[in-house]
């Protein structure tokens, strides 16, 4: 189990940029004492539903900045994206459903990375 906590450790490492929020802070922390898969899911879970208000909140903002032609080019991008990432996480649940019980906790790894970074692109 500690294995597998190092390595989802490392993958959130990964992700990090200049400035870490307090979603990846908190992150960390329920990995760090996280003892069971379930746990560690839970843990990523969380995250993703967070980043996801998180990129939200962002692409709300902008859409109430932008007006016009630009407007409309977020919004088409943002629904792009979003079938990007829909597409992405069924070929990976689909290679990952045979890697036993950490295929899950990397899956939802995945998830929470391709959430937070289209929320730091926004």
């Amino acid at each position: 189990m500690k294995k597998r906590v190092m390595l989802i450790a490392l993958l959130s490492c990964k992700l990090a940029v200049a400035e870490q929020s307090t979603i990846d802070i908190t992150l960390n922390q329920c990995l760090n004492q996280a003892d069971t898969t379930l746990a560690l899911m839970q843990c990523q879970d969380t995250a993703t539903q967070q980043w996801d208000a998180e990129m939200n909140a962002q692409y709300s903002a902008l859409m109430k900045k932008l007006s016009g032609e630009p407007r409309e080019k977020l919004r088409i991008a943002q629904r792009a994206w979003l079938r990007y990432r829909e597409a992405w996480l069924a070929v990976s649940r689909s290679q990952l459903n045979t890697q036993g019980t950490f295929g899950p906790v990397a899956l939802a790894t995945q998830s929470t990375a391709l959430v937070r970074n289209q929320t730091l692109q926004l």
